[in-house]
């Protein structure tokens, strides 16, 4: 990232106070740009934007309302867009309706907004959510690419919104409109200010508090074989192609979507030792095998991404994203029990 092209640019950033919207708030503030952020704060946190909260606009709205969404987007140059109705998986299943009738209507709103505004450039962040179903049932699936997604078939109510969502701002561009897009497929992004919530949350946050609370919690238990793999990404890699993205605008009407992410996958069952390791303390690891298993393999190509956005890659080895977010997870569990005391 270039700190003469962020130097105060007018930039909103929507779920701003969500895991990747905190992170990213953080580091425009530090690259000089002057943020809106916007969250209605029910899965986002106003902690999370702690060290920024005094050097920003921050409106907590709800983004399912229209003039909110224009309201947001008064007097903005770049929208980065990461909003969503997201949670772990069993929010996925249990409210597959409302997951893609709240996302469509945010993304629906936002990108309207965005263009009766006349903002320059938007970026989209979609998910790896959108590819179907039978490229990812086995360990060993081969990596997806992003022309893959068609013909459509996601797993989960969330990726069909997230593929709607991609195609309203295919559809948009062609109109032949000023506005410049780049639609970004995000997957596995794991760090700091991430869900800590057992039934929400990811699985690399889950599996951090599990070890943090173990024994008093009762056993270590992951959901499926321990066999599925799953590619992952720390959110300071993801931060900077969402950056690098924006830059790149200079020489793409429509850029992607594009695969953002680690290309190298792992096992579950190995992920959680690896993170009973960094704990240190002595863990068996259960397997709750009677959860029936969706995806069995989930790892993407990066290939277009290096290309068109020259500058990045993935530089967090899965090691040290782990260590960092381990220590980001104990911190804040501490602030909890000082608050308690």
């Amino acid at each position: 990232m270039t700190q003469e092209f962020w130097k105060k640019k007018r930039v909103l950033v929507t779920g701003g106070a969500g895991f990747i919207g905190s992170n990213l708030t953080e580091r425009l503030v530090q690259l000089g740009a002057v943020v809106r952020a916007v969250d209605n704060l029910e899965r986002g946190k106003i902690e999370n934007l702690g060290s920024v909260i005094e050097r920003i606009e921050f409106l907590q709205r709800d983004l399912r309302e229209k003039e909110v969404c224009h309201r947001a987007c008064q007097g903005i140059e770049i929208v980065f867009h990461l909003a969503s109705k997201v949670g772990g998986i069993n929010y996925y299943l249990q409210k597959p309706g409302e997951v893609i009738l709240q996302n469509a209507l945010i993304d629906t709103s936002m990108l309207d907004a965005t263009l009766r505004n006349g903002v320059k450039r938007y970026v989209y962040a979609s998910s790896a959510h959108v590819y179907p179903l039978h490229r990812q049932l086995t360990p060993d699936a081969p990596a997806l690419l992003e022309e893959d997604a068609l013909p459509a078939h996601p797993d989960l109510s969330y990726g069909w919104a997230k593929l709607l969502g991609e195609k309203q701002v295919e559809y948009a561009m062609a109109q032949g409109i000023e506005m410049r897009a780049a639609v970004l497929r995000l997957v596995g992004v794991y760090g700091k200010n991430q869900d800590l919530d057992l039934a929400t949350g990811s699985a690399i946050p889950v599996f951090i508090r599990r070890a943090i609370e173990y024994p008093h919690r009762g056993p270590f238990v992951i959901r499926g074989t321990g066999e599925e793999t799953r590619s992952y990404c720390y959110v300071d890699d993801v931060l900077d192609g969402l950056l690098q993205a924006a830059e790149t605008l200079d020489q793409h009407t429509l850029l992607g979507p594009l695969n953002l992410g680690s290309e190298g996958r792992v096992k579950m069952g190995d992920l959680a030792q690896q993170v009973i390791n960094i704990s240190g303390k002595k863990i068996e690891l259960h397997k709750d095998s009677s959860v029936s298993t969706l995806i069995w393999g989930q790892a993407v190509d990066c290939t277009k991404a290096r290309k068109l956005l020259v500058r990045w890659q993935p530089r967090v080895s899965l090691e040290e994203g782990l260590r960092r977010t381990y220590h980001d997870v104990e911190s804040r569990m501490s602030n909890w029990l000082d608050r308690s005391s």
